[in-house]
């Protein structure tokens, strides 16, 4: 019996040979309806050569009444191995996507090859046992990944820069990055992916290693803090505070390494994925310029972009601007309870979407003022004070709750010390 692995591999072979023959044979390269088929079929044959055995989510204490859904998952397995196959096909994946869906007619065509990807990059997330591996997992592959090929499908979006460099492609597909693009260049693409990325008029100073050191020692010490007696005794008042250096330093650290290999693999220079959102003067700012780019520059061309297109014939053009507003954090939304599932693999109690959808209509009441009410007198310090009072009041108020009560922070200690035992272990 063959492995997985060659299994999978004469899977793709084969999904190649069907499109790719079909490319040659008719002048208007869209699959038939039979090859469609074919095409959905095999990659359901890899899904299978792939995760063996299909299982379900263990009826622990945690999930075993409150979500009897059936989740395909794979048996238990190393981390090592579940990161090498989650690796092999996503790369096979993307692969497939640059050599064969790129070449077929945009629009409904491309989406009906893509969509299996689409499942395929839903499913990967399950192969982890581990939460942060599994939380990454969900944030770069379902997530910002599938809005990327879901806007590829429709000539869309930042993959157009790349199509005609496999390694490029596959690099700012599956990685939460974004190329700085040249002063110099002038062309649609580049006029198209400014108008989706325009963002901060400040980037970081320094080099990404210091950075990613400090944020490192931010995380250490705020993590250490968690287990004190001063803040076990004070869980409510001291946990919020302490979430907040730890999720800001965490995802600052996390996402200035990953754009490493970028510069030293593939030679370009990437955008920050922050720009100091202390400094915030409003929503707005905090949310569009300066906190998380990589997701706002997704979001743009994906959902606010076309809402705003689609409801200005309708209903004007500012009318159409507050409802592509609210309609960006309402996906935002959406997609925060999909990661917050992925962590406690329970039914989602809508907190978090309550959060973004509030943001959502305060950026966009924040926009109402400023069109009808002219500038804005009150000092920079007083606008940063207000905006980050806001933030942290309705994160203390809906965002930070959940993770309280699935006690995230205990969930990460057990991490911390098993990775620690494994690596002493092997030392």
């Amino acid at each position: 019996m063959e492995s997985p692995l060659v299994c999978s591999v004469q899977v793709c072979k084969l999904h190649h040979s069907v499109v790719a023959g079909q490319l040659k044979q008719q002048a208007t390269p869209s699959p038939s309806p039979r090859d469609q088929n074919a095409i959905s079929s095999l990659w359901l044959a890899l899904l299978r050569t792939q995760f063996g055995g299909l299982s379900t989510i263990p009826h622990d204490s945690m999930n075993a009444y409150r979500f009897p859904l059936v989740i395909p998952i794979s048996p238990r397995q190393s981390e090592q191995d579940a990161l090498l196959r989650v690796f092999l096909c996503t790369v096979a994946s993307l692969t497939f996507v640059h050599t064969v869906v790129s070449r077929l007619p945009k629009n409904l065509p491309r989406l009906i090859a893509t969509l299996p990807i689409v499942y395929l990059f839903f499913v990967l997330p399950w192969l982890f046992s581990s939460i942060a591996f599994r939380i990454t997992c969900v944030f770069f592959l379902s997530w910002l990944c599938n809005f990327r090929l879901l806007l590829f499908c429709f000539d869309s979006g930042p993959l157009l820069l790349h199509r005609r460099s496999l390694p490029h492609f596959v690099a700012f597909a599956a990685l939460p990055i974004q190329i700085r693009l040249p002063e110099t260049s002038s062309s649609k693409d580049r006029r198209q992916v400014e108008q989706q990325h325009h963002h901060h008029q400040h980037s970081y100073s320094g080099s990404t290693l210091p950075r990613a050191a400090l944020s490192l020692s931010t995380i250490f010490l705020s993590f250490g803090a968690l287990f004190t007696d001063y803040v076990q005794r004070r869980r409510a008042l001291c946990l919020p505070a302490l979430y907040t250096l730890l999720m800001s330093s965490s995802l600052d650290a996390f996402l200035a390494v990953g754009t490493i290999p970028a510069r030293l693999l593939l030679g370009v220079e990437v955008e920050p994925q922050f720009d100091r959102p202390y400094l915030a003067t409003s929503l707005a700012n905090f949310w569009g310029h300066r906190w998380n780019l990589v997701v706002t520059a997704t979001l743009r061309p994906a959902v606010y972009w076309p809402v705003r297109s689609a409801c200005s014939r309708l209903v004007g053009s500012f009318p159409a601007r507050l409802v592509a507003i609210v309609s960006t954090f309402l996906v935002s939304a959406l997609m925060h309870e999909l990661v917050m599932y992925y962590l406690i693999l329970e039914p989602p109690k809508w907190e978090w979407t309550g959060f973004f959808v509030l943001h959502g209509f305060l950026v966009a009441g924040e926009a109402c003022l400023k069109r009808f009410a002219g500038a804005d007198p009150l000092p920079r310090a007083l606008k940063v004070a207000v905006t980050l009072t806001m933030l942290y009041v309705t994160a203390v108020w809906l965002f930070y709750p959940p993770l309280i009560r699935i006690g995230l922070d205990s969930k990460a200690a057990a991490e911390v010390q098993s990775a620690l035992e494994v690596l002493l272990g092997r030392a």
